[in-house]
């Protein structure tokens, strides 16, 4: 079975969307899927900031109208989202333990779709060096 690492970092929305929309293709064909999300993109991964779609400069002017499509579309709902590409296909998603710790969240404050919390370290020894693939948002 081919296996798909990505690493997410930057936590704007469509970039996250983007990485799980890029997921949910690997997982439906059959790739097994490990996602590793740190940094900026782990902040946005909590109950209280999920639904906050906020987007990258290049949407500047235009966020009412890609809210607008991405409700029409389904789209503005990440843990569902999440859950779908979780029903689809072999996939792990982990949060890193270091940049919750820098954002001062709790365990309790993350989203329960999440699988674990993972050091990067560990992350690397488990996922990175045996991937087939390794994808960076």
């Amino acid at each position: 079975m081919k296996t798909l690492v990505v690493i997410v970092t930057r936590g704007s929305y469509n970039n996250l969307l983007q990485a799980c929309d890029l997921v949910r293709i690997a997982a439906a064909a059959g790739t097994r899927v490990s996602v590793l999300f740190r940094d900026e993109a782990a902040s946005k991964l909590t109950t209280g900031k999920v639904k906050e779609l906020t987007f990258s400069e290049a949407y500047r002017g235009r966020e009412s109208r890609v809210r607008d499509l991405l409700q029409a579309r389904k789209w503005h709902d990440l843990p569902a989202i999440l859950r779908e590409i979780k029903e689809k296909g072999d996939v792990k998603f982990s949060i890193c333990r270091d940049s919750i710790e820098s954002f001062e969240l709790t365990v309790d404050q993350l989203l329960p779709e999440l699988d674990e919390v993972q050091n990067a370290s560990a992350f690397w020894k488990e996922e990175i060096a045996q991937a087939d693939q390794v994808l960076t948002f």
